[in-house]
């Protein structure tokens, strides 16, 4: 390979659209990109992801000899990218809560199953990040848990699962996004803890993920000061990418970087001039996930980095071993010549739906009940602010409000809907309380109500009012722990359509709860 093949080969790059448009074209055809990592935009539904991803692989096959990594961020539950055609299986604290080691398995090697029939054969998943921080914004329910040994036995079995359909699995974030009170996609976090904390707490799941044979690691933007002394992420430290991950851990799989156009990165050093940095650390796969300006800055930065000497092309030549050997591992001529018709066998499969439906149901967890669930009362008001990307790594697609959903499943009873917003109008307030005064059962859902004031206001006045709460925090679990005076509470740790049947079921006495904390709350 020349020289702008092997940097094309070290580049994820996103677009826009579903269909090959001239950006991604030229990006592939002209500057020899070799991966590319699809979002819901991309994403219509499991057809038209097909056709999409077989027809870039034929320009990047003819350009440059080589197939793409095509990655995405399939976790299931609220990170989910493809929804229409395949099963999306609840998320990873759903999964912890309701599912077995062996169904958190069968779940992986569902979802690797219906990916590789895609064409996609590089899963950003699982994150094996420790959930020991309540107000961390970006994590939360995408963990497994709050203990280093449960998140690393679970992510094991996502990994064995979901590698043996063939499908690359990555451990993120690495050294671990758990105990931050910060998005990394909004400014950069800080980890302080020392490293004896960290090897017996963040680093364990991933140590042991190396054991299992995880085929990727992606690295965080996250500052940790112990392995770190300069003021940098992680993403862009050598003695953590390389000193750490490589040499004292004895990593040898692919190696990449979250999104580098994230605020961590962008606002400090500007994605481009932080693409070289990355490569200097010892990343081997660099993403930049959605625009094309930075992705061809960045790729005249490497030049420049290489011109100047602060890479050496041997530093190149090692991350491409490592990606050429995984390419050469993953069958594109078995895809290739596959019809979509011989594909859809392999989506959503009878099977599947039945183990989402059982997992869903079973990871509904009562932490509550003062004789308020089943519920017997016949008037029934129901608030429940709109589900809604809070995160950048959330899907946009949108549940229905559960009070509407409720409402129009529930014939048999007087209920009234009570939409409102995720952060409550000082108006939204009081005619909830109004509402909420002659009413026999109130039921108040929160979404991460412990990050939103107003809703935790709405439900603490509602409550004063008329004690008959039953408290819904529909991701979150830790909402209960500043609104214990509620008389029941059940969790569903997801605001998606499985999991509000799943409530409801349970709520009306038509299903057992099953489910077990997989945090500790106060």
């Amino acid at each position: 390979m020349n020289l702008a093949q092997k940097i094309g080969q070290l580049l994820v790059v996103g677009f826009k659209g579903t269909t090959v448009n001239e950006e991604i074209y030229e990006l592939i055809t002209q500057y020899h990109v070799g991966n590319i990592i699809l979002f819901e935009d991309n994403c219509q539904c499991a057809e038209q992801v097909f056709h999409l991803i077989q027809e870039l692989q034929k320009i990047a096959i003819k350009s440059n000899g080589v197939p793409l990594f095509v990655t995405i961020d399939q976790e299931n539950g609220i990170v989910t990218r493809i929804y229409d055609g395949v099963t999306v299986f609840p998320g990873n604290m759903a999964q912890a809560a309701g599912a077995t080691l062996e169904e958190t398995k069968q779940i992986a090697y569902a979802t690797g199953v219906g990916l590789k029939a895609l064409g996609i054969n590089f899963n950003l998943a699982p994150s094996l990040d420790v959930n020991n921080n309540p107000h961390n914004p970006v994590i939360g329910i995408r963990s497994f848990g709050e203990t280093a040994n449960d998140v690393a036995m679970r992510g094991n079995a996502y990994i064995e699962g979901l590698q043996q359909a063939g499908i690359i699995a990555t451990a993120k974030h690495f050294p671990g996004h758990g105990d931050t009170s910060i998005d990394s996609h909004l400014a950069l976090p800080v980890v302080a803890h020392e490293k004896e904390r960290l090897n017996k707490v963040e680093l364990y799941p991933f140590k042991e993920a190396i054991k299992m044979g995880v085929k990727a690691i992606m690295i965080a933007h996250i500052r940790f000061m112990a392995y770190e002394k300069e003021e940098v992420p992680a993403t862009l430290s050598y003695p953590i990418v390389t000193k750490l991950l490589r040499e004292e851990l004895g990593y040898q799989g692919l190696i990449i970087t979250d999104c580098m156009e994230m605020k961590a990165i962008d606002t400090e050093w500007g994605t481009a001039k932080a693409v070289p940095m990355a490569i200097q650390a010892g990343a081997d796969l660099i993403c930049i996930s959605h625009t094309k300006e930075k992705q061809l800055e960045a790729i005249q930065e490497i030049y420049q980095a290489i011109e100047e000497g602060r890479i050496d092309e041997a530093r190149l030549d090692q991350s491409l071993e490592c990606i050429l050997k995984a390419k050469r591992e993953w069958n594109s001529t078995q895809f290739m010549d596959m019809t979509y018709e011989e594909a859809r066998k392999y989506l959503y499969q009878e099977d599947y739906e039945k183990l989402a439906k059982k997992v869903s149901l079973e990871s509904i967890t009562v932490v509550k009940n003062e004789g308020v669930i089943p519920i017997r009362a016949r008037d029934i008001l129901v608030i429940a602010p709109n589900g809604r990307v809070l995160t950048g790594a959330d899907g946009t697609r949108i549940a229905p409000n559960f009070a509407t959903f409720f409402k129009e499943r529930i014939s048999d009873r007087k209920v009234e809907a009570y939409e409102i917003d995720n952060l409550p109008t000082k108006e939204q307030v009081e005619e909830a309380v109004k509402k909420a005064k002659e009413r026999e059962l109130i039921i108040c859902c929160t979404h991460n109500g412990i990050l939103a004031a107003t809703q935790l206001e709405l439900v603490r006045k509602v409550t004063a009012i008329n004690p008959n709460v039953i408290l819904l925090p529909m991701r979150t679990p830790y909402d209960i722990e500043v609104l214990e005076e509620v008389k029941g509470c059940l969790l569903s740790y997801e605001y998606t359509t499985k999991a509000m049947e799943s409530l409801i079921q349970v709520l009306m006495g038509k299903a057992e709860s099953k489910g077990k904390l997989p945090v500790t709350l106060k």
